[in-house]
């Protein structure tokens, strides 16, 4: 049956309508980071993505790599305000002069996070009960250190609820036991943070932890950026299109489980 001119209009409208109510928006935002041990405080710069509507919404904060923002943290914080989250994506290095941490301890991210945790639980649309940390290799590391208790607590009463980890260097947690519900995200080939770090680590957890290994897959598998394989500062970072996929995926459920109400 063809529609009437008057009623494709109205079916095309209704169609703009709904594009227009699932979109979301990046905005550059600031805040400070939490007092690090020397006392000092740093302004720093974050990407924020929130979900259409008055929330209050469950909020996760990101944590990039030693390289720095990945090539696709926009499409990254889309896909999680797509399934109903704040997103948060920590850019560490902007107001440092920073290109990469890759050889040395970068003890101001878990302060950086801390003060991502503090400017969403500020909020009025972000439900401060429920938010989680997400780290990607070095971020990783600083979800690791937040899951097994070093806290830098904004608040006495505002803490991360959960945190996932993409290709963390978990030998760095060996001594370590997980005290919140954490999922590990890996790959079997990594050379860079060996899957059978996370293994150990792993069997080590207070609150539930969860890991999956990719077969096949080498360090930052999620970031198209490193299609067809690269070395970079000595590491060998390769794009792994099926498990990039996959992982979206445990990530989604990971986050419906633990944020839930």
């Amino acid at each position: 049956m063809r529609l009437p001119v008057s009623g494709f209009v109205l079916v095309l409208s209704a169609v703009f309508a709904l594009a227009a109510q699932s979109a979301v928006a990046e905005d550059l935002v600031a805040f400070e980071s939490a007092a690090a041990r020397s006392g000092a405080r740093t302004e720093i710069r974050g990407y924020l993505t929130k979900p259409k509507g008055a929330g209050p919404f469950p909020a996760v904060v990101l944590l990039h790599s030693c390289l720095g923002l990945p090539s696709n943290r926009r499409a990254i914080g889309e896909t999680i305000a797509g399934w109903g989250y704040v997103a948060l994506f920590v850019d560490d290095f902007a107001t440092r002069g920073l290109k990469e941490t890759c050889a040395v301890d970068f003890n101001d991210a878990l302060p950086d996070a801390y003060g991502a945790l503090a400017f969403l639980g500020r909020l009025h649309d972000v439900d401060p009960t429920r938010i989680a940390a997400i780290g990607f290799s070095q971020g990783g590391d600083t979800a690791l250190q937040i899951a097994t208790g070093h806290a830098l607590p904004a608040s006495d009463d505002l803490r991360f609820k959960a945190v996932a980890a993409f290709y963390p260097p978990c030998a760095n947690q060996a001594d370590a036991t997980l005290l919140l519900p954490t999922l590990i995200l890996i790959g079997a080939a990594d050379q860079v943070t060996p899957a059978a770090d996370c293994e150990r680590l792993a069997r080590r957890s207070a609150a539930g932890a969860k890991l999956v290994v990719y077969p096949g897959a080498g360090h930052v598998f999620d970031d198209p950026q490193f299609a067809g394989g690269k070395e970079i500062l000595g590491m060998r970072l390769e794009y792994n299109r099926k498990a990039a996929e996959q992982s979206k995926t445990a990530l989604r459920d990971f986050l419906a489980t633990e944020l839930a109400r």
